[in-house]
């Protein structure tokens, strides 16, 4: 089942103490750009100057050394914790097309004895429960509800100094403090920095103290089992209160004649719409799954609002369509789920294997999430999510988002929609859904 996790720094950009030292000197040295980063090739202050503005605060000079770390069999606990980071850019191994059943799961090293074996064996449990789905024909996408959240994920991620400073520090301080994997792969990342990017090490000591993590074990006696159409509920919260109003202001701003009609194509097919921005809605999607999560948090424009996985409810779980049709199947799930909440129950009382109930969490758990996009971004969400190809958990919230949205203002959102709605070309080539005027049809009467 285990593999040893590791994460590398497989890419940096060239002279990047340099680069930064230059980025230091630029505003205070007399000289071009070029002339500065060529002073700067090979000056032993480098370090030491970049050192004295990080400590002014000035931080955002390291911004210009750039990382890109290869995540290798992490738990999808991990996936989702860096994800959530929005000034960093991720590539992820899909859950939708990959078979996991022999991908592994990360074995707390803590763990021997009668915890290991209890453990093994739940992990086990759940990979031929998920295993016999995808055997009886049930999408993979749907199978991987069953999945435990200990699963190994393999992904990239590319930041530049500043942010992985920042994640680092969140493990070793902030909500990522008693996860022992999460500080593995912090020493790790840090022991290459030490080599790689020196002058951030001061950005990474630990706090001589941090505070203790409360992990809360939310399970309840019998599993809650929720219907695909009660999965993903979405209500929009607020926006703006005369968003044509905002949007005309942001359009004259921009340039667009006072004195004419606003010009709906040139703005909605504009590649720089920034006037878009000015417009911010937030809402919730209730009962998302842990699977679901991932496919919003995705999107880096936006300010999402996600719980901490340790504070995942293990009873609430999702039964997808394509299970609930095949009665065999159904039971088989069912039987896999509440095997999962009563060792959930058990483990409750463990305090060392409670301390780890996050990696028992199954992906079809449910939570709520919150999160704010203003309309350029809401533009790129549903034209996306809502194509036919889009997983249909996500693209259900964002079909729902965008019937709330065209009803508060219908002459902006009632041009939005999937790719072949909006642009009329479909994107996706050979793996086109063949549907197009089916497609446009139904997202101009969507109401």
């Amino acid at each position: 089942m285990e593999k040893k996790l590791h994460a590398e720094i497989i890419s940096y950009n060239m002279g990047g103490e340099a680069v930064c030292a230059s980025a230091a000197r630029i505003s205070t040295t007399p000289g071009n750009a070029l002339e500065i980063f060529t002073a700067a090739k090979d000056n032993p202050q480098n370090r030491t100057l970049i050192g004295k503005v990080l400590k002014s605060g000035h931080k955002s000079v390291v911004e210009h050394a750039v990382f890109t770390l290869a995540m290798r069999d992490v738990s999808v606990f991990v996936e989702q914790f860096f994800i959530e980071c929005r000034l960093a850019s991720f590539t992820v191994k899909s859950r939708r097309y990959v078979d996991f059943s022999g991908l592994g799961c990360h074995v707390p090293p803590e763990l021997e004895g009668e915890r290991l074996t209890r453990y093994q064996a739940y992990m086990d449990m759940l990979f031929s429960a998920y295993q016999d789905l995808l055997l009886g024909g049930v999408p993979k996408e749907d199978a991987r509800f069953l999945l435990p959240y200990s699963f190994h994920s393999n992904f990239y991620c590319t930041v530049n100094a500043r942010e992985l400073g920042q994640i680092i520090r969140e493990i070793r301080c902030g909500r990522g403090r008693g996860i022992p994997e999460l500080q593995c792969l912090a020493d790790e990342i840090t022991g290459q920095l030490e080599t790689l990017f020196p002058a951030l090490l001061p950005e990474l000591e630990r706090p001589e103290t941090a505070p203790a993590v409360a992990f809360c074990c939310q399970v309840e006696s019998q599993p809650v089992f929720l219907s695909q159409e009660e999965a993903g509920a979405v209500a929009l919260l607020g926006g703006p209160a005369d968003p044509m109003a905002l949007l005309e202001a942001a359009c004259h701003a921009a340039g667009f004649p006072p004195d004419k009609p606003l010009d709906w194509d040139s703005l909605i097919h504009s590649s720089r719409p920034r006037e878009l921005e000015q417009l911010a809605y937030t809402f919730r999607i209730s009962n998302l799954t842990l699977s679901g999560i991932t496919h919003l948090v995705r999107h880096r424009m936006q300010s999402v609002i996600v719980p901490s996985l340790a504070s995942v409810n293990h009873s609430r779980v999702i039964v997808p369509d394509t299970v609930a049709a095949q009665p065999a199947l159904l039971e088989r799930y069912q039987k896999a789920v509440r095997e999962a909440n009563r060792v959930v129950c058990e483990i409750a009382a463990d305090p060392i294997l409670c301390r780890y109930h996050y990696y028992f969490a199954l992906s079809g758990n449910l939570m709520d999430v919150m999160t704010t996009m203003n309309a350029r971004e809401i533009k790129l969400f549903t034209r996306l999510r809502t194509c036919s190809r889009a997983q249909w958990e996500i693209r259900a919230a964002a079909i729902a988002l965008l019937r709330q949205l065209r009803q508060s203002f219908p002459e902006l959102f009632g041009r939005f929609g999937p790719s072949c709605f909006l642009t009329g070309r479909c994107p996706e080539g050979q793996l086109s859904c063949g549907r197009a005027e089916e497609m446009t049809a139904l997202f101009q009467n969507l109401s």
